[in-house]
């Protein structure tokens, strides 16, 4: 008895250090944003400042407002100059540092498109840290089938996906609850609402960033 509770322990202890080792990422590092430009900050093309705009991180739940910082600084391993401005993407991305909880690294993202109110992501712009549930291992996710939100512990793409499409049923409310910059930077799209509506679009806008 004493033997088969050892071997279980040890089982377990390997498992829970496999996953530890592995820390693939979590629902809670899933954003959506506007791209708007990337810069390599060192001569070795491994950092890159990225600038993003109508960034929210969309499956943290209320309360996790006191538990990550606003992001201020983005930054990425991988160059993606060659992705358009304004792109909505949804990517994945972590505070590295606790020291700097407010600058985040992005491990990759794709495009999120719409199009007759149906979403729809393309494949990951870099390959990433993901979870293999078939071979029950975490490596970097360079598999042809894997998507930006495969790879946690639990469920895939698909159902992360349908709870997307839930939350955004309309292509109208997704680009309006990530409005391009180019629009909130329209003098037209400004003048077009009332002084009272642009505050009020804006205050919603803050305190969505942070759910």
């Amino acid at each position: 008895m004493m033997c088969i509770s050892y071997y279980i322990g040890l089982c377990a202890l390997f498992f829970t250090q496999t996953v530890l080792a592995c820390m693939p990422h979590s629902a809670d590092d899933v954003f959506i944003a506007r791209f708007q430009s990337s810069q390599a900050v060192q001569s070795d093309g491994s950092n890159f400042a990225v600038v993003l705009s109508s960034d929210q991180f969309i499956f943290r739940s209320w309360s996790d407002i006191f538990k990550y910082a606003k992001p201020k600084q983005w930054h990425s391993a991988f160059s993606s100059q060659h992705v358009a401005k304004d792109s909505l993407i949804i990517g994945l991305a972590y505070a590295p540092d606790g020291g700097k909880p407010e600058q985040y690294q992005i491990a990759s993202f794709a495009e999120l498109s719409c199009e007759n109110d149906q979403l729809s992501i393309s494949k990951p712009f870099a390959p990433f840290l993901a979870w293999n549930e078939q071979t029950s291992n975490c490596a970097v996710g360079n598999r042809k089938d894997i998507g930006i939100l495969d790879g946690f512990l639990e469920h895939d793409q698909a159902y992360y996906l349908a709870k997307l499409q839930q939350a955004y049923p309309t292509c109208q409310q997704l680009n309006k609850t990530f409005p391009p910059l180019v629009m909130n930077d329209n003098p037209k799209h400004s003048q077009a609402m009332s002084a009272w509506e642009l505050w009020w679009e804006r205050l919603i806008n803050f305190f969505k960033s942070w759910f």
